[in-house]
């Protein structure tokens, strides 16, 4: 189709608070935020999910608009969940905590003036994607007393239905953004009064306290997203095979991951595509809940991370099997260490802050940096409202260069990457024919 700005394809049709069911306890009126928490901009993680096949159920009128009966479905099933997910429902009182008011969650309800089909397919499908988020919310500087989650339906014209979420980076990582999600879906199908109660577990700043270092005033993201473009890539399961087959054989790394050797493989073409090459470092988010002692529970809820990294110094290290038996190596190394007091994400924060830096911002002796965020095996696309699994699982374009994101291809089927680049770098990174080789 001839892509269509966005303002002439949405329209709002309404717009609300969703207030938790019963009211917040006194006793959990504010929630503090852990170092790692403070040391977050006010931004948001956003994701979609495609839902082609919508049906109401039978007991519902057949006169009902369907787009109001299923926002209202959404918003009643919304309102138990966020009894559990108090937070969410509250503002920002400052960097340090969280406000848990009652206030509300912002719920848009939308209809959208083409087919499904011609988003999914769509030959830009990261830009066109987008349409069924929020306008201008996504990875946004949000100012403090922003909304912490928006929440979003969108009907298009063939039936199919698109839900997104805008969910506050502040109280929690991508973890906490799937047990949300499987709470609130949990909540829609049954669709009784007898539901369960989630039980999340919010962390606060019981595993990483501000005592020991300080509170942090609230950075802000300053890249220049005219200047950045994301492309979202395929690597389908035959050759990412391949791909892990090769990369085995070459570097002797038993059974290399999906992750590893596709992290590896984007960051050799982006520094590649880079017009200053060398030396340059990425850096691999983890998620520790399983690495402290004691082990965190699958539903605590907060940002719970550490960094590995590899660096680039020269030719050979940008080999893909020396790249691959590098990340290795590190990430062994990382579930050795006390996640809790040798944390690195929380060193490079302390020392970003001591030199009056952003994170991972113009890192001493290297060119360029680069972050990976692995979301594979994390099952976004068993996230069942009544509708089945979704069709795609999206998320919304990022507000820095030089950024990867991983997570599976639809059940299993390969990798998808988004991949966020300054435009001049990302033209000569599309075009590497090593890349070009792997995906779809």
């Amino acid at each position: 189709m001839a892509f269509a700005l966005p303002s002439s394809l949405v329209s709002i049709c309404d717009k609300s608070f969703i207030k938790p069911s019963s009211l917040t306890p006194s006793t959990l009126r504010f929630h503090k935020l852990s170092f790692i928490d403070q040391s977050l901009s006010n931004m948001y993680i956003p994701c979609a999910f495609f839902y082609p096949k919508v049906q109401q159920r039978l007991e519902d009128s057949k006169n009902s608009d369907e787009l109001s009966h299923i926002a209202h479905l959404l918003q009643t099933s919304l309102s138990q969940t966020l009894v559990s997910y108090y937070p969410y429902a509250g503002k920002l009182k400052d960097n340090a905590t969280v406000d848990c008011n009652d206030m509300g969650a912002e719920f848009l309800s939308v209809r959208i003036k083409c087919s499904m089909s011609e988003i999914l397919d769509h030959p830009h499908a990261s830009l066109a994607e987008s349409i069924v988020l929020p306008k201008d919310l996504p990875w946004a500087n949000n100012c403090e007393g922003g909304n912490l989650l928006v929440v979003q339906v969108s009907k298009f014209d063939c039936g199919g239905i698109a839900i997104s979420v805008c969910f506050s980076h502040k109280i929690g990582d991508g973890c906490s953004l799937l047990n949300f999600l499987n709470d609130w879906s949990s909540v829609t199908r049954d669709h009784t009064t007898t539901t369960l109660v989630p039980s999340p577990r919010f962390v606060g700043d019981s595993v990483f306290s501000t005592k020991k270092y300080g509170s942090l005033i609230t950075p802000q993201i300053l890249s220049d997203l005219n200047e950045c473009v994301q492309k979202r890539l395929i690597f389908p399961t035959d050759k990412l095979d391949a791909l892990r087959a090769k990369v085995a054989e070459e570097s002797g790394v038993k059974n290399p991951t999906r992750a590893e050797v596709v992290s590896a493989l984007l960051f050799k073409c982006a520094t590649k595509a880079s017009s200053s090459m060398l030396p340059s470092k990425l850096v691999h988010f983890l998620n520790i809940r399983t690495m402290i002692k004691p082990r965190l529970p699958r539903n605590a809820i907060g940002n719970l991370s550490s960094i590995f990294s590899i660096e680039a110094t020269n030719m050979q290290d940008m080999e893909l099997p020396t790249l691959v038996r590098n990340l290795r190596k590190e990430v062994e190394v990382a579930y050795k260490k006390d996640q809790v007091e040798q944390n690195e994400l929380i060193l490079e924060v302390v020392e970003s802050m001591r030199e009056g830096k952003l994170p991972f911002e113009n890192m001493d002796g290297y060119e360029n940096v680069y972050t990976c965020s692995n979301l594979c095996k994390y099952p976004y696309y068993t996230v069942d409202f009544g509708w089945g699994r979704p069709e795609r699982v999206c998320l919304g374009n990022g507000p820095s260069k030089n950024a990867f994101f991983l997570k599976d291809y639809k059940a299993g089927q390969g990798v998808e990457a988004r991949v966020m680049l300054h435009k001049q770098q990302m033209s000569e990174f599309e075009r590497n024919e090593e890349l070009l080789e792997f995906i779809a």
